[in-house]
């Protein structure tokens, strides 16, 4: 898992890379929430972005901090 901090499996099992325990609490909540609501959505439409949106409306600033914070990952 070099270039994502999650995966949401269909057998409804969700991985994190192991890189992501040295992330704030914030970036990991995001991860997590962000594989959960794969169980809705399998992939990255627009219907996907509302429904996390919905669930962690400030996602996408913690998702910058993630990347931004570990780019060389």
């Amino acid at each position: 898992m070099q270039k994502r901090w999650g995966s949401f499996l269909t057998k409804k099992k969700v991985l994190l890379n192991p890189e992501l325990i040295k992330a704030s609490k914030e970036c990991i909540d995001y991860v997590i929430i962000h594989e959960l609501c794969h169980m809705k959505h399998q992939d990255h439409s627009a219907a996907y972005y509302r429904f996390l949106s919905s669930k962690y409306p400030n996602w996408k600033g913690i998702k910058d901090q993630l990347e931004l914070r570990f780019s060389n990952y």
